[in-house]
């Protein structure tokens, strides 16, 4: 075969051609492998998505459960703390009605028979009542007190921590 006058040797044309048909085999299997890859990706893609959502919802589970525990918590918490208050209260109605007198404070104790009286224990019984009270002296008053206080604290303080830890 010859174009115009150039001859084109049969080796050639047969080269030109395989050449041509590696280029468009070349093109077609690019063309396959970038529809693979594209399958590939969008199915990662959906994986991907699925998983993020599956995390999300997790998540919200998970936050919502420890948005009510919180809140039992502080309801709890709440509550100890007026239970808390109001044993303050009383402890310190307590303090002002026995300092104002219109309470007692007792304590079982015993007396000597003798002593300001001037009375000799011989001549005494031990049921005899002279009228005198034992009463707790200053020191042991605040003492008393700030033992009560410090008991109701403890026992409310006791009862917010089991309560948070149910």
């Amino acid at each position: 075969m010859s174009i115009g006058s150039v001859v084109i040797p049969a080796w050639l044309r047969y080269g030109a051609v395989a050449l041509l048909a590696a280029g468009a085999a070349w093109t077609a299997q690019g063309w396959r492998m970038d529809a693979a890859l594209a399958k590939q990706q969008s199915g990662f893609d959906q994986a991907m998505s699925a998983a993020s959502a599956e995390a999300l919802q997790r998540q919200h589970e998970l936050q919502g459960k420890l948005d009510a525990q919180q809140e039992r918590w502080a309801l709890a918490e709440a509550e100890q703390y007026k239970e808390l208050r109001n044993a303050e209260v009383e402890i310190e109605r307590l303090r002002a009605d026995i300092d104002a007198g219109r309470q007692r404070l007792r304590v079982r104790a015993t007396c000597p028979a003798s002593g300001a009286t001037g009375m000799s224990e011989a001549g005494t019984t031990a049921s005899l009542d002279h009228g005198a009270t034992a009463e707790l002296d200053q020191a042991a008053r605040s003492d008393y007190f700030a033992l009560r206080a410090g008991i109701g604290r403890v026992t409310q303080q006791l009862a917010a921590c089991q309560a948070r830890l149910r």
